[in-house]
């Protein structure tokens, strides 16, 4: 069994990924607010998640605890 690798130069991959749509590469303040931006829009929906999740547990907590009072006595 052998691995045939295609030649691939530093440059080309380096242009391939980190050229924009618009033409040119961002700068490194571009990258760090697009970076700080995307990260603000997943907080956001974690805690939109969260501030359905937790009370829903919560409740669900609270019965189980009251049901295994309940078989105790």
């Amino acid at each position: 069994m052998s691995v045939t690798a295609l030649p691939v130069s530093v440059q080309e991959v380096s242009t391939r990924h980190s050229a924009i749509p618009g033409g040119g590469t961002p700068d490194f303040n571009e990258r760090w607010a697009a970076w700080q931006a995307r990260g603000a829009a997943h907080d956001r929906t974690v805690r939109r998640r969260m501030m359905v999740a937790l009370p829903i547990v919560a409740v669900v907590a609270a019965v189980l605890y009251g049901l295994y009072g309940f078989v105790l006595r």
